[in-house]
């Protein structure tokens, strides 16, 4: 807690983009369209890349960036799934990132954890989008665990725990939707 209290000190602005980064995480399981999930997904890439380059945690900083233009042109792409699946060039740039700003297991977190979110930002489907941004969670949480992201662990864990709840709702949902399609169909 007191490396946080000194964060606080010594980089408000770090912290300030972290708040924001982590109420767009605590947020974007909430929606049930796409678009309004991609869009609480660029708000936290923006910030979460400024909150760790101002921590001069460069992986997380570059592929958060990143991160955040995979999901802008996405929001741009609309239904063009041509475009949408133009996203899989960014995954090789992941990987350079990582190796140029290589600093361990951090590293290898940060590289997990935003290769799952990007294939996940090209699905169209909310269910599938929802179980790879949950699988990339825990590698998330060990990100920020390693370089000391205190709003980002809080936000990936919040943010995992509403996302099983969306998750079991959808899936609930649509076995019902299904249930009762096969019910007519008899």
């Amino acid at each position: 807690m007191d490396a946080f209290i000194d964060l606080v000190q010594e980089n408000p602005a770090a912290v300030g983009f972290g708040a924001i980064g982590l109420f767009c995480q605590l947020i974007w399981p909430l929606f049930r369209a796409r678009r309004a999930m991609m869009t609480a997904q660029l708000g936290i890439g923006v910030d979460y890349s400024l909150h760790y380059a101002l921590m001069d945690a460069w992986s997380g900083a570059g592929v958060a960036a990143l991160g955040a233009t995979q999901t802008a042109l996405n929001l741009i792409a609309g239904d063009r799934a041509w475009l949408k699946r133009a996203g899989v060039v960014f995954l090789p740039v992941v990987t350079v990132i990582c190796v140029a700003t290589w600093c361990g297991p951090a590293s290898l977190c940060a590289l997990a954890a935003v290769s799952l979110v990007m294939i996940g930002r090209m699905q169209s489907d909310t269910l599938r989008l929802r179980i790879l941004l949950l699988a990339a969670a825990p590698f998330g949480m060990g990100y920020d665990i390693l370089i000391g992201s205190i709003p980002g662990l809080i936000g990936a864990v919040f943010s995992a725990c509403v996302a099983v709840t969306m998750l079991v709702r959808e899936v609930r949902e649509r076995r019902g939707e299904s249930l009762r399609l096969q019910f007519q169909l008899s």
